[in-house]
């Protein structure tokens, strides 16, 4: 092999669907919620390659959302498509869970787009520079919605031959790494290591792990793309596609180029010295402010970044910040930083009671039983556990009912009986709850 050659690897894509927890009034500002969509990051990612005439694109699986979903998804996808192919830059992909019908649909009717290891089955296609043979990527498909085996274990039972001449193989699949018993293709790190590829590009996880993992010397790269765009409030930091470049010698280094136009970050902003709630909008928007300056540092501006607030601390006016959060004021809050549009996604209460709760847990009340708890649930021992074992038991019957299965099923869903989700809820709870107690006893002394 004698030419570098530079690939562009995409993660998630989720053709057909937008972005959510976008409010109303970004528009007001000028911004255009379309531009902001998957549809939208992915022509940016287009231009990117064409621009830098680029030798491939490579996609990860879930290009488009569903098959439902596959007529919308069609015009921006035949659009990037021939644009890539028109330009002389080949188009790979591989189809995941949510487009395992629909991917190969919509490939059929754009010719030149190569969709690998179609029904469940590895294949492969070498990628080429001026004619020079530069890498060769593997690829396997979803079958069907729901794979239970591991897709590797095929692979390693029958290799595919090794390239002739010599390139670098790049293993492109959409599985899940770590699931012992999962069923959206689980695999094992052992089979990833065993498999003989020099790079693994996964698809399915929407979080981006490639970064940390490609500046290890001596371990071959692997991971997750992510999604092109963080698709909702959960899919922070940064997002887009992957740079693969190859040098003449065989090595591969990978960057992710994070231009996505809308981004999610988690804030959280401390209420000491806050007397009045009026206060409180007046530090979210000045906190705005810091975060884009911090990421100007590191990356090109988004569009529009949402910041999920998590206030913490302790203030004097705590049940009236309280109230201010749950009358959801802040969702209307926002302010244009460098071209910035920034708004507030969610605002979740975790300030702490300005209050002595071991004195409080020393009495016999209902307010001393409930101090005694948020001690217990700040510990991580037996009690602990067990009082996060009693209300798992408790609200298992109600998670488990078939009205919250579409909400189980959804890309980004989350356990909502894990420790972490139920000690934060729990937490909530208790100390509106003690703060409803001792306010009462107050106006109870008082009379």
């Amino acid at each position: 092999m004698s030419k570098d050659a530079s690939i562009l690897a995409v993660g998630d894509v989720h053709l057909g669907t937008s972005c959510s927890g976008l409010p109303d009034w970004v528009e007001s500002q000028g911004l255009d919620p379309g531009e902001l969509t998957p549809a939208a990051a992915l022509r940016l990612t287009v231009d990117l390659a064409i621009e830098n005439r680029f030798d491939a694109v490579l996609f990860a699986g879930d290009v488009v959302e569903s098959t439902n979903a596959r007529f919308e998804a069609m015009a921006p996808l035949e659009e990037c498509v021939r644009r890539l192919l028109d330009a002389g830059i080949e188009v790979v992909a591989v189809a995941g869970n949510h487009d395992v019908e629909a991917l190969p649909r919509l490939a059929s009717l754009i010719g030149g787009f190569n969709v690998l290891g179609a029904g469940g089955r590895w294949e492969a296609r070498t990628i080429s520079k001026g004619g020079t043979p530069v890498a060769q990527v593997l690829g396997w498909s979803f079958g069907q919605e729901h794979v239970r085996q591991s897709p590797l274990a095929e692979l390693l039972k029958r290799p595919l031959p090794a390239p002739s001449p010599p390139v670098p193989r790049i293993g492109l699949l959409h599985a899940d790494l770590g699931a012992a018993r999962g069923p959206y293709a689980p695999i094992r790190q052992t089979e990833l290591d065993e498999a003989g590829c020099d790079a693994w590009l996964l698809g399915h996880v929407h979080k981006p792990s490639l970064d940390s993992l490609s500046t290890s010397k001596g371990i071959r790269p692997f991971g997750y793309l992510g999604s092109l765009v963080g698709l909702d409030p959960s899919e922070t930091g940064p997002h887009g596609p992957w740079l693969l470049t190859i040098s003449s010698e065989g090595g591969i280094e990978l960057r992710l180029i994070p231009f996505a136009p809308l981004r999610w970050e988690p804030a959280a902003i401390r209420v000491d010295g806050l007397e009045q709630v009026d206060d409180v909008g007046d530090r979210l928007l000045s906190e705005a402010e810091r975060i884009v300056r911090r990421l100007a540092s590191a990356a090109p501006l988004p569009r529009a970044l949402g910041l999920r607030v998590r206030l913490t601390g302790t203030s004097g006016c705590y049940e009236d910040i309280r109230q201010w959060i749950a009358g959801g004021e802040w969702s209307t809050m926002g302010r244009v930083v460098d071209g910035t549009v920034v708004f507030f996604s969610k605002v979740v209460d975790a300030m702490e009671l300005r209050l002595d709760l071991a004195r409080i847990a020393s009495g016999d009340d209902p307010a001393a039983l409930m101090a005694q708890r948020l001690l217990m649930l700040s510990r991580d021992d037996d009690r602990a556990r067990a009082l996060l074992d009693q209300a798992r038991a408790e609200l298992g019957e109600v998670v488990r009912e078939d009205v919250w299965k579409p909400v189980q099923e959804h890309r980004s869903a989350m356990d909502p009986l894990s420790d972490d989700a139920l000690r934060e809820v729990l937490f909530k709870a208790g100390k509106a709850a003690l703060n409803a107690m001792l306010s009462g006893r107050e106006r109870g002394n008082t009379a």
